[in-house]
């Protein structure tokens, strides 16, 4: 799954413990089924989020995206906003 050669992310590159730390656990995504699909570079499908930013919970559906920053990568969070 994650070592596969033609994913442009490992799991292991991902700071499990700083997304953890704002409400996103890679435990989370995998049983979802969407760790793949954020390993490969692709958004996700909408998932619901509960985060924590500066003491504020934040509770919002959107799309995860891990894109490169320099040599890491860096998980982009696109709200979804809900239909009229």
């Amino acid at each position: 799954m994650e070592t596969n050669n033609n994913t442009p992310f490992k799991a292991e590159d991902v700071n499990w413990d700083e997304l953890s730390g704002i409400g996103i656990r890679k435990d989370d995504l995998e049983h979802s089924g969407e760790l793949d699909t954020l390993l490969s570079g692709n958004k996700t499908n909408v998932i619901p989020l509960s985060l924590i930013l500066l003491g504020v919970d934040v509770v919002m559906d959107a799309t995860l995206q891990l894109v490169r920053k320099g040599d890491s990568p860096l998980l982009e969070i696109t709200g979804i906003q809900p239909a009229a």
